[in-house]
C-alpha cells in the first residue's frame, strides 16, 4: 500500500498519533492513524511560547538550498506502506535559539508528521536537534515561510536586548447557553472580575480578568508554574490537553485560555 503524500502532509496534521522509533533509519516507523504530530496545531502559537517549548532546540532562519525526497517504509495500523522524508539542506542566515552552522541538514517526514519544504524558499525553522547533528522538523513545529514570520521575527530577533522576566496571559470567558448538537460554536461573555491563581516556586501571584477578557502577569522570573481559575463551577481550558503546571523560560511567555460552564451539570444529565 503506498500512502498518499500529499494528502499526508495537509490532513494529518489535524489528527493524533502515537509514534514509535520515528528517526532510526534502520527501523520501521510504527504509526496509528489516529497520530499526534510533535508540537501544537490548535493554535497560531506566539513566537515567545513556540521557541521554548521541550521539543524545540533549534530555531533559526534560512533559505531551503536543496531538498532530497526519499519514500521510507512504515506501518499504518499494523499494514505496510510507504510515506515520504525529507532532507533539506539549509544556508542559515540569522541564529536564535541552539547553536547553528552556516549549513545545516533539516531532516522531516517519514512519520506522517512532514513539513512541506520547497527549494528556493526562506523558513522561519522551528525544530529539535538529533543525535546525529540533524534537525527534526515536525508540521506542528511552528515553522513558517519568512513571508508569515514576522510577529516570530520580531520577538527572536529582540531575545539579546530584552530584559528578564516572564509572561502569563490569557482570556476567560462564560458560555452563556447550553451545549446544543445542532450548532458547533456556543455563545459566550466576558468573565469580568474571575481570579486567576499563579503559583510559581518562589512566589504566587492572583490576577483579576478585565472588561475584555483578558488577564496579564509580566516581568516575573522563570521556574515553574501553576495556573487555576477560581470558579465553583465546571472550567474548560482550550486547548483541552494544555497542561496547567508548566515550566517557564526567561522571557518566554504562556498563553491560556479558560471557559467557565454554568451548564456543564444539566448538560452531563441529559
Amino acid at each position: 500500500m503506498f500512502v498518499n503524500r500529499t494528502m499526508l502532509r495537509f490532513v494529518l496534521p489535524f489528527c493524533f498519533c502515537l509514534i514509535f522509533s520515528c528517526h532510526c533509519q534502520s527501523q520501521i516507523t510504527a504509526i496509528a492513524r489516529d497520530h499526534s504530530c510533535e508540537g501544537d496545531v490548535t493554535w497560531d502559537v506566539p513566537a515567545c511560547e513556540s521557541a521554548w517549548r521541550p521539543h524545540i532546540s533549534a530555531v533559526f532562519l534560512g533559505r531551503a538550498v536543496d531538498v532530497r525526497k526519499e519514500d521510507v517504509p512504515i506501518l499504518l495500523d499494523g499494514e505496510k506502506a510507504l510515506t515520504e522524508r525529507l532532507n533539506v539542506t539549509f544556508e542559515v542566515q540569522e541564529s536564535y535559539i541552539g547553536e547553528q552552522g552556516k549549513k545545516e541538514i533539516v531532516t522531516s517526514g517519514g512519520d506522517l508528521c512532514g513539513y512541506p519544504f520547497s527549494k528556493g524558499h526562506e523558513y522561519l525553522v522551528y525544530g529539535r536537534r538529533l543525535q546525529n547533528g540533524e534537525i527534526y522538523v515536525s508540521i506542528s513545529s511552528g515553522t513558517k515561510w519568512k513571508k508569515d514570520a514576522a510577529n516570530d521575527l520580531k520577538y527572536l530577533r529582540g531575545l539579546s536586548t530584552a530584559p528578564s522576566g516572564s509572561r502569563i496571559y490569557g482570556n476567560v470567558f462564560r458560555y452563556s447557553e447550553p451545549t446544543n448538537p445542532h450548532v458547533m460554536v456556543r455563545k459566550g461573555t466576558t468573565a469580568v472580575g474571575q481570579k486567576i491563581a499563579i503559583r510559581g516556586s518562589q512566589k504566587s501571584y492572583e490576577v483579576v480578568v478585565d472588561a475584555q477578557g483578558k488577564f496579564e502577569i509580566s516581568a516575573i522570573p522563570a521556574g515553574r508554574y501553576s495556573i487555576t481559575l477560581e470558579s465553583d463551577e465546571t472550567v474548560h481550558i482550550t486547548p483541552a490537553h494544555l497542561p496547567t503546571t508548566f515550566d517557564l523560560a526567561d522571557k518566554a511567555c504562556a498563553r491560556f485560555s479558560f471557559w467557565i460552564d454554568p451548564f456543564a451539570r444539566t448538560d452531563s444529565a441529559k
